[in-house]
């Protein structure tokens, strides 16, 4: 090989090895990493609120300072729970049960057979809670004499067979009947229980001259300020504006006053349950609540206001 020829071959070999490097290179610098741009990420959404739960309890004026109560004191652990009680009568809370504006209806007496037909015919199946126990104290005035009266007695003074207080021992003087409206659960107890004899003889019925009202305490308050008058109320509604007369059983001669023992012990003849319908078996927030209502905390507050609790 020529000199010249020698040189062009050196001058090729170091322009190619020049060629690599410079390729080397690049792709080096294409490999390593640059600075990477992280996007920061949104903020999550807050969480949403709680749905919330409300229970519509509605019915009987007897069963209402029950209600009244559970709702203050069960609100006091379970603010989430918006309960809204109110009365109206046994006959009201169950139209809204059926309806479906009640969750719970109140009641002192059971449901009536035309009352389950329209439930069923309604696609509600009303599972009846016991709650407590209570009976229906007769009242007069505190300067009435009398200290009893016979269930037959009590039942010709509503039916208006009887008018004079005379004709039954007392003091002469016309009698004022005192009595719930229809709509009320413990209208139709003491009706079945009183007016009728038990159910003896189903054609009596209360007299229509009967002053009706709307509660029990418009008819404590009536019987209080009118002094030839007669009434009757819940075992829990007794207070010193009015006098409890003792009632003597058919069955006997003894009579028996209206107090929390003698309904215990089923010895009062105007006695009963009271209850508390729902759509069902109850479910969440409603079950948590009758179930609290019918423990220790619950039925301690039955007592407390003078009904009997359905456990000790």
């Amino acid at each position: 090989m020529t000199g010249r020829r020698m040189v062009i071959a050196a001058l090729a070999i170091v322009l190619a090895v020049g060629m690599i490097v410079v390729v080397g290179g690049c792709a080096r610098r294409q490999m390593e990493p640059g600075p990477v741009s992280v996007t920061p990420l949104p903020p999550e959404p807050p969480m949403p609120p709680a749905p919330a739960q409300k229970i519509r309890q509605i019915g009987s004026t007897t069963v209402l300072p029950i209600a009244e109560a559970w709702r203050k004191k069960y609100n006091e652990s379970h603010p989430e729970v918006n309960i809204a009680v109110s009365g109206g009568g046994s006959g009201a809370g169950i139209e809204a049960l059926i309806r479906g504006t009640a969750e719970i209806a109140d009641a002192s007496r059971g449901m009536k057979d035309k009352e389950k037909k329209q439930a069923e015919e309604a696609g509600i199946n009303a599972v009846e809670h016991t709650v407590a126990y209570d009976g229906i104290a007769v009242i007069v005035h505190p300067t009435n004499g009398l200290e009893a009266l016979s269930v037959e007695q009590l039942s010709d003074i509503f039916t208006g067979n009887v008018r004079d207080w005379k004709d039954v021992g007392g003091k002469a003087g016309e009698i004022q009947i005192i009595s719930r409206d229809s709509a009320s659960g413990t209208y139709e107890a003491f009706k079945e229980m009183v007016v009728t004899l038990g159910k003896k003889d189903k054609e009596r019925d209360y007299a229509p001259e009967a002053l009706k009202q709307a509660s029990n305490q418009a008819v404590l308050a009536t019987v209080g300020q009118t002094k030839t008058a007669i009434g009757y109320v819940g075992l829990g509604y007794i207070d010193n504006t009015v006098k409890a007369v003792k009632v003597i059983p058919m069955s006997g001669d003894e009579a028996v006053a209206a107090t929390v023992e003698t309904v215990k012990d089923g010895s009062y003849p105007v006695s009963r349950s009271l209850y508390m319908y729902t759509n069902g078996e109850p479910t969440g927030a409603v079950k948590d609540y009758l179930d609290w209502g019918k423990g220790a905390a619950g039925q301690a507050i039955v007592a407390e206001l003078g009904f009997v609790p359905v456990a000790d």
